[in-house]
């Protein structure tokens, strides 16, 4: 494989023999060893992005990543096997490469998916665009099938095509999947085969009801149960005296208070008889709404069986309520079969006893007389009480103690019935923490931060004292997600929580707005100097490295601080105002904090002014393109020229790009914006084309939102075919920082850009942090150096070097250079004498309307 510059080198041969070697026998075998990935194959092989000599650091290590790498790994040509590891083998049982010699990739793929996994592999070898990841089916050498996600991509090694492919076996995963499809089933046919009634309450509407609610009340269908409000199933007043309707809603909200709320109610039927039932609201949340699920019994009976006990022992015996029976003293004189079922005592392990029996020892001295006193004061007892089963189990049971009276007027009998709702309650706290904490981070969400927040800003108001909120967003989260992947990512979020718990109190606050947002509420302190303190703890904290992936991966967080009461009187303006305040934090250089200023409102109602002004520029057509020209020193004739916007207010007033820039990028009108001026350039150009100016090369700014539009090259494709001028008219501009945002995507796009034929142009070259393993990777044919570095020429000797440099490294890569900025005659003599032969600036010419820069060019002819 050739290099673009240096000597040529030839590719690496496998040995004669046809066989497939692991990664530590073909290094052994071979002379020299790539970069990155290590190619042998029967036919030969190559080195792919670079080769180094064996003894090299980059390739052992890289030997060692992919020799035990826990995914499996492989590359193949034509579906033929190059290079396996050894997690290769195990996933597909093979002991050794060798026995991979005489076989295809597709002897891996389940017989029903080759056709399918072969039709990728083709179109990769066309060089389609075909997704790097998706799941298919392999099979083992025992004939074994399973399930495997696999990320392939596509390289070019002496003009052939191999394909460098990774796979992980998902079959665990999917199965998971299934089982919770499955147990969502079960969830549903419970509530639908359920014997008892049962409805879903939202917004205070009966939305869904299962098929016994339909026959116990009598109806033909669900829609007849179904969008009401549970008073219109009973009589328009309750025994109490209180209105259906009324008590329903007061029934309701104590049930969203407490989560689970018990009473009495008489129902209707669909006949107009009426009955007496228990009804049990129990608060949940269904896809993140609130809502009641309710539960009914009849209890007619019951109160019959209460009123003459010896007149219900059907009751008694087939109840699915435990029923436990004392005299006067307490003393178990019967039990029911629920009770024993409930409980595990029998009945003759029961009787005789006290119900201390069941006694937990969950509650203290003072519930039990609390207990007794309401018993004997109006003859019984309601509640939740924590009992132990004969196991020693505890668990939870609802409790209902009835006192009754004997002919001599006082109690000798007590009534106790009750229902074990262990299970119940698990579930209601479950749906509860989920609904006010944070699912990765258990940390409180919004809604719980929130009501934290407003109490802790009452205790203030009583107090006198100050509450202050951090608001924190980590810095570039987005690139560990999008070079780690989302798992790390969480994990980053995670170990994030854990460090900023650490840096504050327990009596504070730390909660998970959402994505890489977080909310600290401290209070307690005596001035902001302690808050500062603060939020410089959690951002030395947040800077120490994260180990994600076997990387050691740096963060930070950027912070901003309101303080009640000065900044806002209320928990929401606290918060906007921290947000704002944290913006600025960023603004500042990101990994620091700042204090909510007055002036950051205005700000802001300024960039909503802003915003609202840049909408009705683009209705208004109020936008228009200078065209700043390129000039070729030696000769001192115009080689080029790119565009810049002007905004161009109704007044004539011009608004400077630095002013609305940052907004349009901000709210996402940039990418409209962008797609313009590619539009209004490209109409330019043909124009001048047609007029008879000389051919030029006209530059149009890419910016990082537009080169993350997925339909961009299609765009591009229509703008060109529209104006009837050629790809390589135009050249487009990105800045270093939004190639290295995602190199490997921007690699591709670049390529697809570059297949239209246009040109390719890094700008503000050396302001940003690319790696040159990846800057030769990238099509790109022009190098922009930063007018920072040019301005300071002939008095700063560090930015003579860098400039030194950079050309020497585009000399080095065989690709142009342009120095923009350029004023002064001793800036540029240094850049010639450098050997920059292009540049822009002042010196020559400031951007000027399309029609004076046509009489510029015209002068060529």
């Amino acid at each position: 494989m050739s290099r673009r510059h240096g000597r040529e080198r030839g590719g690496i041969m496998a040995p004669a023999s046809p066989q497939i070697q692991c990664l530590e026998s073909t290094v052994a075998a071979i002379g020299h060893v790539p970069y990155y990935v290590y190619g042998i194959g029967r036919g030969g092989g190559g080195a792919m992005h670079g080769e180094a000599e064996a003894g090299d650091d980059p390739a052992q290590t890289l030997r060692a990543i992919i020799d035990n790498a826990l995914d499996a790994i492989c590359l193949h040509r034509n579906g033929r096997y190059v290079l396996v590891n050894p997690a290769y083998l195990r996933m597909f049982g093979y002991s050794s490469a060798a026995q991979l010699a005489e076989l295809s990739v597709l002897d891996t793929i389940a017989p029903d998916f080759r056709a399918e996994v072969r039709e990728r592999v083709q179109r990769r070898n066309r060089r389609e665009v075909v997704e790097a990841e998706y799941v298919t089916r392999g099979i083992r050498q025992d004939g074994a099938v399973f399930e495997m996600e696999i990320h392939a991509n596509c390289y070019e090694m002496n003009g052939e095509t191999f394909t460098l492919a990774i796979i992980r076996d998902v079959t665990k995963t999917r199965q998971a999947e299934v089982d919770l499809r499955e147990s969502e089933g079960r969830m549903r046919s419970l509530f639908e085969s359920s014997p008892d009634p049962a409805w879903i309450i939202e917004g205070n509407r009966f939305i869904e009801c299962n098929n016994a609610a339909v026959r116990f009340l009598g109806y033909s269908s669900k829609t007849e149960l179904t969008d009401i409000h549970p008073s219109k199933l009973s009589p328009e007043f309750q025994p109490d005296g209180q209105t259906s309707f009324a008590k329903a809603e007061k029934m309701m909200q104590t049930a969203m208070d407490k989560g689970i709320h018990r009473f009495e109610w008489v129902h209707t039927r669909a006949d107009s008889s009426e009955f007496l039932a228990e009804v049990t609201l129990s608060a949940i949340t269904l896809q993140g709404c609130p809502a009641i699920y309710c539960t009914w019994r009849d209890i007619t009976e019951r109160k019959q069986a209460e009123a003459e006990m010896q007149l219900a022992a059907s009751v008694f015996h087939t109840t699915q309520e435990g029923i436990l029976i004392t005299d006067g003293n307490g003393i178990i004189l019967s039990v029911n079969p629920a009770f024993t079922e409930i409980t595990g005592y029998a009945a003759d392990e029961a009787v005789g006893k006290t119900p201390r029996l069941l006694k937990s020892h969950h509650h203290d001295k003072q519930f039990y007389a609390e207990l007794w006193r309401s018993l004997v004061s109006t003859g019984g007892w309601q509640g939740e009480l924590w009992n132990r089963r004969k196991s020693g189990e505890a668990y939870l049971e609802w409790l209902t103690i009835s006192a009754i009276r004997g002919d001599d007027g006082r109690y000798n009998r007590f009534v106790s019935v009750f229902t074990d709702v262990t299970e119940l309650r698990r579930k209601d706290e479950q749906i509860r923490h989920q609904a006010y904490h944070d699912a990765l981070t258990g940390l409180p969400n919004r809604a719980l931060l929130g009501d934290r927040l407003e109490h802790a800003i009452e205790i203030a108001q009583r107090e006198g004292r100050q509450v202050a909120v951090l608001f924190l967003d980590l810095d570039r989260f987005k690139v560990v997600n999008d070079s780690l992947g989302h798992q790390e990512g969480d994990k980053l979020l995670q170990s994030t929580a854990l460090r900023i718990q650490d840096a504050v109190r327990r009596s504070d606050t730390v909660g998970r707005l959402g994505g890489d947002e977080f909310i600290v509420i401290l209070s307690d302190f005596e001035d902001t100097t302690e808050v500062a303190q603060v939020a410089e703890k959690i951002i030395t904290s947040l800077s120490l490295p994260h180990d994600l992936a076997g990387h050691a991966v740096h963060s930070s967080t950027s912070i901003g601080i309101a303080v009640f009461p000065q900044d806002a009187r209320d928990s929401n303006g606290l918060l906007m105002n921290a947000d704002v305040a944290m913006y600025q934090a960023k603004a500042a250089g990101r990994g620091t904090y700042r204090f909510f200023d007055p002036s950051m409102t205005q700000r802001a109602v300024e960039r909503l002014e802003m915003e609202a002004s840049l909408r009705r520029a683009m209705e208004n057509g109020e936008f228009q393109l200078f065209y700043q020209p390129k000039i070729h020193v030696p000769t001192g004739e115009v080689c080029g020229a790119e565009a810049l916007i002007r905004w161009r207010k109704p007044d004539g007033t011009l608004v400077s790009p630095g002013d609305f820039i940052p907004v349009a990028e901000e709210t996402g009108l940039i990418v409209p914006i962008g797609y313009w001026v590619m539009e209004e350039a490209c109409r330019q150009v043909a124009q001048w084309r047609q007029a008879g100016l000389p051919p030029i090369t006209v530059s149009v700014n890419l910016s990082v939102r537009q080169f993350r539009d997925l339909d961009l090259v299609d765009r591009v494709q229509a703008i060109l075919n529209q104006a009837g001028i050629p790809g390589t008219a135009i050249e487009v501009e990105l800045t270093e920082s939004a190639v290295m945002e995602s190199p490997e995507k921007a690699i591709i796009t670049l390529r697809q850009i570059r297949d239209l034929g246009l040109r390719v142009s890094v700008d503000d070259f050396g302001t940003g942090y690319s790696s040159l393993a990846y800057l030769k990777r990238f099509p790109i044919s022009t190098i922009k150096i930063d007018r920072s570095f040019v301005s300071d020429l002939g008095t700063d000797p560090e930015d003579a070097a860098i400039v030194q440099t950079i050309i020497g490294l585009a000399r080095t890569l065989k690709l142009d250079v342009v120095a923009e900025g350029v004023e002064t005659d001793t800036q540029l003599a240094f850049l010639s004498e450098m050997g920059c032969a292009v540049v822009q600036g002042f010196y020559y010419s400031r951007p000027v309307p399309p029609e004076d820069f046509a009489e510029r060019l015209a002068k060529r002819r």
